[in-house]
């Protein structure tokens, strides 16, 4: 649906474009808005472009086929990057580690604030001091962690 939304928004817009107008004018003036008028269609042309190349929401680049376009993948594929091109040999070795799922705890952040003197509920005075207030509390973290043996 998005691509022939695309199609028919690119065809419109080309075609408007490419009539001449009839009317004379000042030439300046004409210059500046059919300037204008071409950045407006790049910049919408390009996020169109950008809109349809976009990845589905919710998909891995390892599920989108993308994590082995990036020049870090060697790192992750295996020992050797000889053997991931000949497939025959291939076979003979293993990869050289395994993903694991880490499980780190981070800390929960107190703001300190002064915490002027005042009376307390029973009619005593309470001194002024600092107090730690909670701002977020602590979370466990989980991380995909690439181990080699």
């Amino acid at each position: 649906m998005k691509k022939i939304f695309t199609t028919i928004t690119i065809v419109l817009v080309t075609i408007c474009f490419s009539t001449v107008s009839a009317k004379a004018g000042a030439a300046r003036r004409h210059t500046i808005e059919g300037f204008m008028l071409g950045t407006g269609a790049a910049l919408l042309t390009a996020a169109i472009i950008k809109e349809i190349h976009k990845k589905p929401a919710g998909v891995s680049q390892y599920e989108a086929g993308t994590a082995y376009n990036t020049d870090e993948s060697y790192r992750y594929a295996g020992c050797n990057r000889y053997h991931r091109r000949h497939h025959r040999k291939a076979e003979r070795y293993e990869s050289c580690g395994h993903w694991e799922i880490e499980k780190t705890w981070v800390e929960p952040v107190y703001e300190k604030k002064w915490n002027p003197g005042h009376y307390n509920r029973r009619g005593e005075w309470v001194s002024g001091r600092l107090e730690k207030f909670l701002i977020r509390d602590g979370y466990w973290k989980e991380e995909k962690v690439w181990v080699r043996y």
